[in-house]
């Protein structure tokens, strides 16, 4: 287990999810190299660049870190409370 500030959580959930859209477009474009074999009859072979399986654990990976941590954000932020010196009736009446 590894102990980061709030503010470190959501900046390295900011970073995951950028990593994610990058692993989804590798996925999607150039997890395949496709290449034309001509012989006979022209032949269209497509051969796997990385392991589905390995990009596939790598994706789930991330997407249970920031589970995970948007948890912990979330509960942490249940629990903790903040002094601020303001009326909230004031501060939400209507303009006279």
């Amino acid at each position: 287990m590894t102990e980061i500030t709030i503010n470190e959580a959501l900046v390295l959930q900011k970073a995951v999810r950028e990593r994610l859209n990058e692993l989804k477009t590798l996925r999607s474009t150039v997890a395949n190299r496709e290449s034309f074999l001509f012989a006979r009859e022209e032949k269209k072979v497509v051969e796997p660049q990385y392991d589905v399986k390995a990009v596939d654990r790598k994706m789930t990976d991330l997407q249970l870190f920031l589970l995970k941590s948007d948890t912990a954000v979330k509960r942490s932020n249940a629990m903790v409370t903040i002094r601020l010196d303001f009326d909230a009736d004031k501060l939400l009446s209507s303009i006279e």
